[in-house]
């Protein structure tokens, strides 16, 4: 992973595991409130996935 996993965007929590999906697909998971992101291709394409976020900021405020 290339750079720092960000939080989990849903609840904040920082306790993250990769979970293995399915033919070397994989998705992260968050331990604090058991959000998962989207699949990414291993490792370290589930990283990526997750954390890219479509706003850093709320469009609302």
């Amino acid at each position: 992973m290339t750079e720092a996993p960000k939080p989990c965007p849903f609840c904040g929590g920082t306790e993250l595991e990769v979970m293995d999906i399915d033919e070397g697909y994989a998705a992260i998971a968050c331990d604090t409130c058991d959000a998962f992101g989207p699949m990414g291709l291993g490792a370290e394409g589930a990283w990526r996935e997750w954390n890219h976020r479509a706003f850093e900021e709320s469009p609302f405020s």
